[in-house]
Parts: structure tokens; C-alpha cells; sequence
């Protein structure tokens, strides 16, 4: 926690200084949204966009906000600012997650038990440690991912278009291929119908004979915004992109498979449950791709 700062509900501390109540609704229950950005030259990439999908992930979860999405905006830049100011932290491009939870109260489910507005946190921290794996060399390995056998909820039970602090489904994937004897970067959810979601933290696709596939999201999937200008930019490109359902099998025999995140931008998948995909290296329109969507970042933020 060294370097970071919190903002909670308007107040900007340091990290270790930070105290939630025990009787937060997002401790008891998991009863939270949060939504992930990284800057780039002090710039957040996409940061009204992550607020709107904050904005629809509280309707579907039947939470009023107790502060419109400016304020929000307006103190993530507060924090950053603040950041930035903090010793050794000039120019250090930042990881902000902003967490709102249902608010404080008694034991209950009921609304009745909720005694306080909604509450927020602002975290932030430098990006380097989530991106100190993000390097040229490791781009060229790519990852190596497990299918897990737990299946992703259905939803109908708790939609995964809900970004929800509520993210023990994704732990205890992750930790399934992490505890498996072979190495495994991360892990790919299927649904109940055995059809391919997406990752812990990560939307998914895959090419094959110069089409790129990935799961529709009505699958159970989050919308993810970099999934959304992966997509735009590709067709915008002249590359046929569809949205289908599929099974693992259809992974196996890919010409090439990655992933999307707004940490990871366009990463490659070179394994996948311990088999290499195609020749085992990042494929040429993942390059592409991945190129792609750096310089539309790079131009988004710099022009804000």
C-alpha cells in the first residue's frame, strides 16, 4: 500500500489510514460495484464511459447512487491530482478503482437496514506493479490460461453485466489454475451450456481464418469497454468480427486466441489447459490489433 491514496467519500488519506465499518454493506455482503481505469500521461482512458457502466450496473443491482456520476469524475481527478502530488509520485501513471457500496447499517437485507447514503472509495496506486508483467518479452510468451470446471453464475442469478464487488465466482477460478501443478496465468469461465465467457478479469476472443469471434454478450458476460473499442476497431479495420456462442473446443483449434481489460489492453493467449494455440506465439492480427487499440488510447487521452 505504499504510494497509495484513498478517497473516502471525500476525504483523501493515505491507503493505511483508510477504515471501513464493519457493518458496510459491501463488507457484510459483498453488496459493492467498483470499476477499474488506468491513466496514461495523467490522463484516465475511457473514464466517462467505466462511470455510465457504474451508473447501469447500480440499476441492475436496485442501488440509487447517493451522488451523481460528476461527483464521482470530480474526485477521482481530486485523488489523481493528490496522487501525483505525493512524494516520489510525479508523473507515476495511476490505477484507479472506484468502489460504491450500498452503505452502513444493522444486520439485514432489507432497505430498511441500509442508515447511511451510499458510500464511496477511490482507490489509487501507482499502475506499475499491475503492469510490470505487461512487457514486450512477455507479449511475445502470452499467457497461458485454464478453462476452469466451476462454471461462471448464470445471469439470471447475479449478471455479469453487473460489475460486482461481489467477485468470489472469478477467486476461486483463478485460485482452481493457480493451485494446479502445471503453470497457468489465469482462468476462462464456461456457463452452464458449456459455452466459453470470458476470464477472471478479462473479455475473450478468438481468430480463425482471419475472423475474429468472441461470446455475444447475452452469453453472461460483462460489457467490457475495451471489448466494445476492440470490436469498433477491427471492423473499423476491414476485420469480419461475430458475436457467437462456442465451446472450448472451438479455443482448441484456433488460429489465434486473446484477451481485452482496460490493465491489459490486447494481450495474446498463446496456451490454453496446457495445449499451445497454433504455433504458440501471438498471431498477426492480435499484433495488429494490439497496436490498434495502444494508438487509439494514446490518441483518446492525449486529446482530453
Amino acid at each position: 500500500m505504499r504510494n497509495s491514496l484513498v478517497n473516502w467519500n471525500g476525504q483523501i488519506l493515505p491507503a493505511s489510514e483508510a477504515k471501513v465499518s464493519v457493518y458496510d454493506r459491501g463488507f457484510l455482503y459483498g453488496d459493492s460495484l467498483y470499476e477499474v481505469a488506468r491513466s496514461y500521461s495523467g490522463v484516465f482512458f475511457g473514464l466517462d464511459e467505466h462511470l455510465e457502466r457504474l451508473k447501469a450496473s447500480a440499476e441492475l443491482c436496485r442501488m440509487p447512487l447517493s451522488h451523481p456520476l460528476t461527483v464521482y469524475r470530480e474526485e477521482i481527478l481530486r485523488t489523481m491530482l493528490a496522487f501525483r502530488a505525493s512524494p516520489g509520485m510525479a508523473g507515476e501513471e495511476a490505477y484507479c478503482r472506484l468502489i460504491v457500496t450500498r452503505g452502513a447499517g444493522k444486520i439485514g437485507f432489507g432497505r430498511a437496514a441500509v442508515e447511511t447514503p451510499t458510500q464511496f472509495a477511490i482507490l489509487m496506486q501507482p499502475l506499475s506493479p499491475f503492469t510490470v508483467s505487461l512487457t514486450p518479452v512477455l507479449f511475445e510468451a502470452g499467457l497461458s490460461l485454464k478453462i476452469s470446471e466451476r462454471i461462471r453464475y448464470d445471469r439470471r442469478a447475479l449478471d455479469p453485466a453487473m460489475k460486482s464487488g461481489n467477485y468470489l465466482n472469478s477467486v476461486l477460478a483463478f485460485l482452481e489454475a493457480q493451485d494446479l501443478g502445471e503453470k497457468f496465468d489465469d482462468a476462462l469461465l464456461c456457463n452452464a451450456d458449456g459455452h466459453l465467457t470470458e476470464g477472471t478479469t478479462f473479455n475473450l476472443f478468438y481468430v480463425k481464418r482471419g475472423i475474429v469471434a468472441t461470446p455475444p454478450l447475452d452469453v453472461g458476460i460483462l460489457d467490457g469497454i475495451t471489448r466494445r473499442h476492440a470490436i469498433r476497431l477491427a471492423r473499423g479495420s476491414g476485420i469480419e468480427v461475430r458475436e457467437v456462442r462456442f465451446p472450448r473446443e472451438r479455443l482448441y483449434e484456433a488460429d489465434e486466441v486473446f484477451v481485452s481489460s482496460s490493465i491489459k489492453e490486447i494481450w495474446p493467449v498463446t496456451k490454453l489447459d496446457g495445449r499451445s494455440i497454433a504455433d504458440g506465439k501471438p498471431g498477426a492480427l492480435t499484433r495488429k490489433l494490439a497496436a490498434l487499440m495502444r494508438k487509439f488510447v494514446l490518441a483518446s487521452t492525449e486529446s482530453a
